[in-house]
């Protein structure tokens, strides 16, 4: 993956119990995690969450974003290869965000595990779209 790429993987199949696991599995390998808050009345900036984990998974809804998110070396400044994972809860007067960093080496087990893909609908803006797709025919995407 080259710098500024970046890929989502396809987490709506997922059931809230599966999600909950794949936290736990990511945050017991993780170089780091963290949580943040938005409280519009106070601040539109994230603020840190001080808490533990068990406190910040209480805040996953069904409804809340869930994400899986291949990040190369974008946000690094390590420059290490690296995976995304968590969740936004969207929800007022409130935010709550949960970012876990996984090391690109121990994912490829727990992408398996959940049978999670690639979501070529929400893969980065910034490559062209036509290597997203095997076939193309007059500059018209042809789907398989």
């Amino acid at each position: 993956m080259r710098f500024g790429e970046f890929a989502f993987y396809r987490t709506c199949e997922l059931r809230m119990q599966q999600k909950i696991e794949l936290l736990y599995e990511c945050r017991d390998v993780c170089y780091e995690w963290w949580a943040d808050t938005v409280d519009c009345s106070v601040s539109f900036a994230r603020q840190k969450y001080h808490c533990t984990f068990k406190l910040i998974l209480a805040h996953l809804k069904a409804d809340s974003h869930f994400v899986v998110i291949d990040r190369g070396s974008w946000g690094d400044f390590n420059n290490r290869e690296h995976f995304e994972i968590g969740f936004r809860t969207m929800h007022l007067p409130i935010d709550y965000f949960l970012f876990i960093e996984v090391d690109n080496v121990k994912m490829p087990r727990i992408l398996e595990k959940y049978g999670l893909i690639l979501d070529y609908n929400r893969y980065s803006m910034n490559i062209n779209i036509y290597s997203l797709y095997p076939y193309k025919m007059n500059d018209n995407i042809i789907l398989q």
